[in-house]
């Protein structure tokens, strides 16, 4: 039997309420305080270890700011349950331009004002007891605790009160979700932790460049992204409509994922006006990185079986061997190949997570997924991006007259496939 969070049908009276916000603000409250607890026992000891003693409030601001994302993390979940896109979109954008906003009040307006005497005194004093790295982080807790001001509508508006009984299947199917976000971390962020001890010397100047590069692929991590938020919702509230429209789902987003893969690798050199020569080398690995995080999200399309079916442990399984084969080839290829080898070992551990979730979704959630269909797809982006690869044009305006032509032959290559697609691909 599949255990179902619905409190839809218990009772509720205006004490209950009082008595469950409490709670919840109570337990809530409890996470801020167990990271800020944390931060203020382990800063010193992590700045000692590995930064010399120096940054120890940066890091305490680190563990602030976990505490509260963490406390931000369930109203933002309720916005997605309650399908409201545009309120979670609008956080979110506030969010971001709160963090832009005061990096550059810290970093750049205020050290013009105090070089041109507008701001004079104890503010000065203030502001140079500490470095950009604090700047940074400070703007960040900033910014997460406005996040946390515009969702308290949301905490406040709570209707429910807590029921023990329901906890230890609660910890059941949420505790090994708890260890697919850590193997997921691992697995997206510790090539930028092994790079500069596997290639030593030119370790961090070699991470600059490949971080530069990964940036690249920011519009598919944004996409994919956006799709996680979106499509979980609609999965859990139409899982009795149809297994029929998952498949339709990832249809369409295969496709809109090989459309930013080709848009952004043909055009690449449009995005490199911004770089300079020696990170330009580094542009190898966008394509690479690119399929890894169109990769990572069919994977996370294949994998929403494993919640609705109850078994969120093999998702567990799935995180692990992403991580360990991620972190095995950092170790294996990068003193070989350098930044190029963390980029496959993403795409590796990327792509057999996808293939063993489709694989071992097939017996427990079954979905008309065509695969045949999907590969013609990735044959005909792979088509045009070789074939811009072996043309070479002098001529700047023919160049990417040619570019687009044949990116909108992989469009409408998708249109053709769809009408002849009466059930006979697949």
């Amino acid at each position: 039997m599949v255990w179902k969070p619905d409190f839809s049908g218990f009772p509720v009276n205006p004490t209950m309420k009082i008595l469950f916000l409490r709670h919840f603000l109570l337990c809530l409250g409890l996470r801020v305080g167990f990271f800020v607890l944390l931060g203020l026992l382990l800063h010193g000891s992590v700045s000692d270890i590995f930064y010399q003693g120096e940054h120890d409030l940066s890091i305490l601001l680190v563990f602030i700011i976990l505490g509260l994302d963490s406390f931000s993390a369930l109203p933002f979940a309720r916005l997605r349950l309650q399908n409201k896109a545009f309120w979670f979109g609008i956080v979110k954008l506030i969010n971001i331009g709160a963090n832009i906003f005061f990096n550059l009040l810290f970093l750049l307006i205020l050290p013009y004002l105090i070089k041109e005497g507008f701001v004079k005194g104890y503010i000065v004093d203030f502001y140079t007891r500490f470095d950009g790295i604090f700047y940074v982080f400070l703007s960040n807790a900033i910014s997460s605790f406005i996040t946390l001001l515009l969702l308290l509508p949301q905490i406040l508006q709570l209707k429910s009160f807590v029921d023990f009984s329901i906890l230890k299947p609660v910890l059941i199917y949420s505790l090994p979700v708890l260890f697919v976000g850590i193997t997921g971390m691992i697995t997206q962020n510790i090539d930028k932790i092994l790079l500069p001890a596997l290639l030593k010397e030119d370790g961090f100047s070699q991470l600059a460049i490949y971080g530069a590069n990964f940036k690249i692929g920011v519009l598919m991590s944004l996409f994919t992204q956006s799709f996680r938020f979106a499509f979980e919702p609609f999965f859990f509230i139409n899982k009795d409509k149809g297994k029929e429209s998952y498949a339709k789902v990832m249809d369409y987003f295969i496709f809109f994922g090989l459309v930013i893969f080709l848009g952004v690798t043909l055009f690449l050199d449009v995005v490199n006006i911004v770089l300079t020569e020696d990170y330009i080398r580094g542009n190898t690995i966008v394509p690479v990185v690119l399929l890894a995080l169109l990769f990572y999200g069919i994977y996370f399309n294949l994998s929403l079986w494993y919640k609705l079916t109850d078994r969120t442990w093999i998702g567990a399984v799935f995180g692990s061997i992403g991580a360990v084969i991620t972190v095995v080839l950092n170790i294996v290829l990068v003193p070989d190949i350098g930044v190029f080898g963390s980029a496959i070992a993403l795409l590796t551990g990327y792509f057999v997570m996808m293939v063993v979730s489709g694989l071992t979704g097939r017996k427990y959630y079954p979905v008309p997924y065509k695969p045949f269909k999907y590969l013609i797809y990735f044959l005909a982006a792979g088509f045009v991006y070789f074939l811009n690869l072996k043309v070479s044009i002098e001529s700047d305006f023919f160049s990417y007259l040619f570019k687009a032509t044949i990116f909108v032959f992989f469009i409408g290559s998708f249109f053709v496939i769809q009408k002849y697609d009466k059930s006979k691909i697949g």
